[in-house]
């Protein structure tokens, strides 16, 4: 996507969460026409930094677990706090929202 310009289509399937996609949708169809430049911009910033620093990482441990028979590297390794984990990771996800919005 880094040669071509940025649609709010582009925008939209690039971001990795149905509901995020969703409040995203939704915030570009109720801002006004005046303020919508800034809601994208800041929309397009999300999904940037999500391409450019999360999704490498992914890839990564991707390609790990293709080499070695489908396990994850062992700082993924599950050490019984993998709930915590999830709602600490969610609770990013939705302050990243947030402030993308």
């Amino acid at each position: 996507m880094t040669d071509q310009p940025w649609t709010i289509d582009a925008i939209a399937h690039t971001i990795p969460n149905a509901d995020t996609r969703q409040n995203f949708l939704r915030a570009v169809n109720l801002t006004p026409l005046p303020d919508l430049p800034n809601v994208l911009a800041r929309w397009q910033r999300f999904v940037e930094q999500w391409r450019d620093d999360v999704v490498p990482d992914l890839e990564a441990v991707l390609e790990y677990a293709r080499t070695h028979d489908g396990q994850l590297p062992a700082e993924y390794a599950d050490d019984g706090g993998t709930g915590d984990f999830l709602n600490q990771l969610r609770a990013n996800v939705q302050e990243r929202q947030n402030n993308a919005a």
